[in-house]
């Protein structure tokens, strides 16, 4: 039975009971854990208020007033009974959930207007695409943070600029593979200089990755801190290039195109993120996903590999290591779907440095 959303003065009336309850021999602390939820079934309301306490205080949340706390809980409750609802349709061990991340007292609405973004998507007949015939021979798994191509999570705040994350963690992941030397470079030098682009409110890969090609290179992070607002471009007087591209490529809308491609470097991405939320663990295969080339988020497809005979993408997103698996996700792939789960096969894009270009690796070789 789903618990009810609960007004102020049932919240209040419980605000001791609730600081008395967060002791360490509570058993709601080992019956729901905030790090490690497995939720699937619904608390009593008493066992839901703590819960929410239990959860502010992993995250350090503080609210303005009662008022605006109670408003917190009222979504907070609604998010986990869809937790507790996505997470009783599970059909095996490998089946994603979902969990109280930091998104648990953001609604729906709020969410996808902070963090998602119609202008990332693109016109179908935008930019080259790679012939799908190719015959590859790959690694049954590989993940690129292993081989030193992948720096750290970020998080891009509440600014619409997943557009840019991406294009750069795909730039980074290439320069470390054609120098040896792996750079975090800027978001926020596209964000501010790419005037094809829309800052915060969103822009496409295509344009940032033709803006960095024209411009020479792409700052580093050092150089060009991230402060999550448009403000204003900095001369390229001021600015030095730490890495740069020859080209790029979208890839064909397939498994295989980009499972070649991803065998050579990390591929930039671009999907349908809405039900990525409250993502907590395991493999997503997009249960609520429409079946087209709708996208409003952009990500970087740094490996691949198998579970109990389920294939899946490992996927860095940049909402931060407290979303997610410390900041990626699992996306299921070879599902038969025509663009893939939550259609991430549909708009990909390969970053080219002539000299960090080889061959599609030999069979047989485990990066596990």
């Amino acid at each position: 039975m789903m618990i009810s959303q609960t007004s102020l003065l049932f919240l209040i009336s419980f605000i001791f009971t609730t600081f008395i309850s967060l002791s360490s021999s509570s058993p709601i602390l080992t019956q729901y854990s905030i790090l490690g939820p497995n939720l699937d079934k619904y608390p009593s309301e008493d066992d839901a208020i703590i819960l929410f306490q239990l959860w502010k205080k992993e995250h350090g949340r503080v609210y303005n007033d009662l008022q605006d706390m109670a408003k917190r809980f009222d979504i907070f409750i609604s998010n986990l009974n869809d937790i507790i609802e996505s997470n009783l349709k599970r059909t095996s061990s490998d089946d994603y959930i979902l969990g109280l991340n930091k998104f648990a007292d953001w609604s729906n609405k709020e969410f996808e207007e902070t963090y998602l973004n119609n202008n990332v998507d693109m016109p179908e007949d935008s930019d080259m695409k790679l012939n799908d015939d190719l015959t590859c021979y790959v690694p049954s798994r590989l993940d690129w943070r292993k081989k030193g191509a992948v720096t750290a999570v970020k998080d891009q705040g509440r600014c619409g600029s997943c557009w840019a994350f991406a294009t750069v963690a795909g730039i980074e992941g290439i320069n470390a593979i054609a120098t040896g030397n792996l750079i975090s470079l800027s978001e926020q030098q596209i964000v501010s200089c790419d005037k094809n682009n829309r800052g915060c409110k969103g822009g496409q890969v295509n344009k940032a990755l033709s803006w960095v090609l024209k411009h020479g290179g792409i700052a580093s992070e050092e150089d060009y801190p991230y402060i999550a607002k448009n403000g204003t471009c900095r001369t390229t007087q001021k600015v030095r290039n730490s890495a740069y591209i020859d080209g790029y490529r979208r890839l064909a809308q397939s498994d295989n195109a980009i499972l070649c491609a991803t065998s050579i470097q990390p591929i930039i991405a671009c999907l349908n993120a809405t039900s990525f939320k409250l993502y907590q663990g395991r493999i997503f295969h997009g249960r609520y996903c429409k079946k087209t080339t709708f996208t409003n988020h952009c990500v970087l497809i740094v490996g691949y590999g198998s579970q109990n005979g389920v294939d899946y993408w490992i996927v860095k997103n940049s909402w931060g290591k407290k979303w997610g698996r410390d900041g990626y996700i699992l996306i299921k792939r070879n599902t038969g779907l025509p663009y893939g789960v939550c259609a991430i096969n549909s708009k990909a894009f390969q970053p080219l440095i002539k000299k960090g270009i080889s061959t599609p690796l030999k069979p047989n070789i485990s990066f596990m």
